[in-house]
C-alpha cells in the first residue's frame, strides 16, 4: 500500500466523487477525448428526441446549439436539462460583445460551459475568460473564420479552457477542407499551457479518427447524429472509432457519468 493511491488516481477520485458536505460533483475534463453532440436543430420537441436516445456515457459533452438558442432563448437549456440533471451542457452562443453579460446569462440558466467567438475583441474575450474564472464554468472560444488562431490567443490575457477549430457549413458546402495541422500548431503553440482543443465542422467517425491522431481533445458532432435514423447507433460509432474514445467507466468508483447541476450554487468546473 505505500504510495498508493498515487496523486493521479486521487485526483481522478476526486473528480468522479460527491462532495461530502454539498453532496454534488465538481468534475473537470481531465479525460479527453470527449464527443460533444451539437443539438443545432431549431425545434425544441426534436431535440429532446435525440437527446432521450442518446446512451449514458462519460465522455459526452451536449452543445446547446446557436439556432436552437437564438429560437427559444436561453431558457432552452433548462428545458433539455429537465430530461436529464446529469448532462454536461455548453451554451453556443459564439459571444461578440457584453462577454461578462452572456457568461452570466448562460451560467444563471445552469450551463456548465459557454462560447464565444473568435472574431470579438480582445477586450471581449478578457472579460468573458474572466467571468467564466470567477463562475467556475467553462470557456470555450470558436476560431470559425479567425485567420491566425494562436495570435488571437497570445494576445489574451488568459487562455480559455477549450479553442474550437471549426468549418462552418457554409465553407463546408464550397469545399473548405479542415485544417488538421491548426490542431498540432495550437498545441505546440500553447505546450506548457492547460488548453483542449475541439474539432468540428462536418465530422464523421472517419474524421474522429483522424482529428483524435492529430490531438484533438473535443471531437464536435452534429448533424451526422442529430439527422441519424438510429441516434444511439450513430453515437456509438464515435465511442468506439478509437481506442482513446471508448467508454472507460470504472465499476469500483462513482466515475460512471458527468453530473451537471441545476442549482446556480452547485456549480463545476473544466
Amino acid at each position: 500500500m505505500i504510495n498508493y493511491p498515487g496523486l493521479k488516481k486521487i485526483l481522478y477520485e476526486r473528480d468522479g466523487a460527491k462532495y461530502p458536505v454539498m453532496g454534488f460533483k465538481v468534475p473537470r475534463l481531465r479525460r479527453p477525448p470527449y464527443l460533444q453532440i451539437a443539438l443545432d436543430i431549431p425545434d425544441l420537441e426534436r431535440t429532446k428526441r435525440i437527446v432521450s436516445q442518446v446512451p449514458r456515457s462519460d465522455r459526452i459533452i451536449f452543445e446547446v446549439g446557436t439556432p436552437l438558442i437564438k429560437k427559444y432563448g436561453a431558457k432552452v437549456i433548462g428545458e433539455l436539462r429537465s430530461l436529464d440533471r446529469d448532462m454536461f451542457v455548453i451554451a453556443d452562443f459564439k459571444t461578440l460583445d457584453v462577454g461578462k453579460i452572456e457568461v452570466d446569462l448562460a451560467f444563471e440558466e445552469t450551463a456548465d460551459g459557454v462560447t464565444a467567438s473568435g472574431l470579438a475583441p480582445v477586450e471581449t474575450l478578457d472579460a468573458f475568460i474572466h467571468e467564466t474564472r470567477k463562475l467556475r464554468i467553462c470557456a470555450i472560444v470558436d476560431m470559425m473564420g479567425v485567420e491566425n488562431p494562436i495570435a488571437k490567443l497570445q494576445s489574451l490575457k488568459e487562455l480559455p479552457e477549450v479553442v474550437a477549430v471549426h468549418r462552418g457549413i457554409d465553407v463546408e458546402k464550397r469545399g473548405g477542407s479542415l485544417r488538421w495541422e491548426q490542431i498540432q500548431a495550437i498545441k505546440n503553440a500553447f505546450k506548457d499551457r492547460k488548453l483542449l482543443v475541439a474539432v468540428a465542422g462536418g465530422i464523421t467517425p472517419d474524421l474522429a479518427r483522424d482529428a483524435i491522431k492529430s490531438g484533438a481533445d473535443i471531437i464536435v458532432v452534429g448533424r451526422f447524429i442529430t439527422q441519424s435514423r438510429d441516434v444511439e447507433r450513430s453515437v456509438r460509432d464515435f465511442l468506439k472509432c478509437t481506442p482513446e474514445m471508448r467508454e472507460e467507466i470504472d465499476p469500483f468508483t462513482q466515475h460512471g457519468k458527468v453530473e451537471s447541476l441545476t442549482s446556480t450554487y452547485k456549480r463545476r468546473e473544466c
